[in-house]
């Protein structure tokens, strides 16, 4: 027995193809406009086999449909797929896909597909592509993806992938890929990537072939960039060792330190941020912010060194320069008292402190001096 709700839209397909058939305004079989088409599965439809030379205001399919274009409203209680143009609004329980150019909106429960441009938005639970340009919003909860230009906005649970140039913001939760030239923001949980950057990254790890713009992250890695060791010593640590990392308008520096001695040990650890501003062929000035760990003996306590420091670098030969300038350091330190074998008054009983309004934060001014390699 047929399902009752089966049989009445059955009926309405049979009757809509009667009326749509009548108003078609051209005798073209390959371009036949009409205001309202329905079907229920691909090739069950108000048009038949004409449905894919079909172009309609409103196309409603209440399963699955493939249609010509669509200039308005399409449904889909599973999925639509339009051989030509969509303009306007599709949307689909599972998915859409438009084999020409979309100019609206595709909004699907798992992902949308436009074989050629988009402009307007594309919304899917899972993933969205589009095969040539995007100028809009991509949002999925998975994976969007655009083979050719992006301009506007593209956020994804998981990535986010450009093959051409990028000008906007890429936003996902793991990792952003572009591989030409970033002219926007990139901000990911772990990972970015661009060939060229000209804007902005945000991430745990930030990789560029070439770089104009500013990364700021745990590790930014620039192919040809700037890329430095360093070994130096200042008034608190007898050794520190940094890797600087990124383009001279904003490197990022990982840095450990020692201060030996049998009664004096600390071991450290820090992040910082630098700017190189160059004055000449064998000169350069470097404004560098940084803070580190100080572990003096007693994992419990926090113990906080932080400086803002500006170092002249005198370049010797391709590879190697010494450095050093004066340095303004900030310290915190809740530790009550000294463990045995480590240092516990910090700078020393030669500097003068500030007390800078809290019992557990002074200042003082101090140096910083060593060599630097690459």
């Amino acid at each position: 027995m047929i399902n009752g709700k089966f049989a009445v839209c059955l009926g309405a397909c049979i009757l809509l193809k009667s009326v749509s058939f009548a108003q078609s305004t051209t005798s073209n079989p390959y371009n036949i406009t009409v205001p309202v088409r329905a079907g229920v599965l691909p090739n069950i439809s108000t048009q038949g086999k004409n449905d894919m030379f079909t172009t309609s205001n409103f196309s409603l399919n209440i399963f699955g449909g493939y249609t010509g274009s669509v200039n308005g409203l399409e449904l889909g209680g599973w999925f639509n797929i339009d051989k030509r143009n969509l303009q306007g609004v599709q949307a689909a329980g599972f998915f859409n896909v438009t084999n020409g150019d979309v100019k609206g909106l595709q909004l699907g429960g798992l992902f949308n597909g436009a074989k050629n441009n988009v402009t307007g938005a594309q919304v899917g639970g899972l993933f969205n592509y589009t095969d040539k340009n995007a100028n809009g919003m991509q949002t999925a909860g998975i994976y969007n993806h655009v083979s050719g230009t992006f301009n506007g906005f593209q956020t994804a649970g998981i990535c986010n992938y450009t093959q051409q140039s990028v000008k906007g913001m890429q936003l996902a939760g793991i990792t952003n890929i572009n591989t030409s030239v970033t002219k926007g923001v990139q901000i990911a949980g772990i990972f970015n990537y661009t060939k060229h950057l000209k804007g902005f990254q945000l991430g745990l790890i930030n990789m560029a072939d070439t770089s104009d713009g500013y990364s700021i992250g745990l590790l930014n890695i620039v192919k040809k960039g700037y890329h430095k060791i360093t070994l130096s010593t200042n008034e608190v640590l007898n050794v520190n060792l940094a890797i600087k990392s990124g383009n001279a308008k904003l490197y990022n520096i990982l840095m450990v330190g020692i201060n030996a001695g049998d009664n004096d040990k600390i071991f450290s650890y820090g992040y910082g941020l630098g700017h190189e501003m160059k004055v000449n062929n064998w000169l350069t000035v470097n404004p560098e912010l940084s803070t580190q760990y100080l572990y003096l003996g007693n994992w419990n306590y926090l113990n906080l060194l932080s400086k803002c420091q500006v170092l002249a670098t005198v370049k010797l030969t391709r590879g190697l320069a010494l450095f050093g300038g004066p340095a303004f350091s900030v310290y915190y330190s809740d530790q009550p008292e000294a463990e045995k074998g480590y240092k516990f008054q910090i700078p020393g009983s030669s500097y003068h402190t500030y007390d800078l309004g809290h019992n557990n934060v002074t200042g003082w001014i101090g140096w910083t001096a060593g060599v630097s390699f690459l």
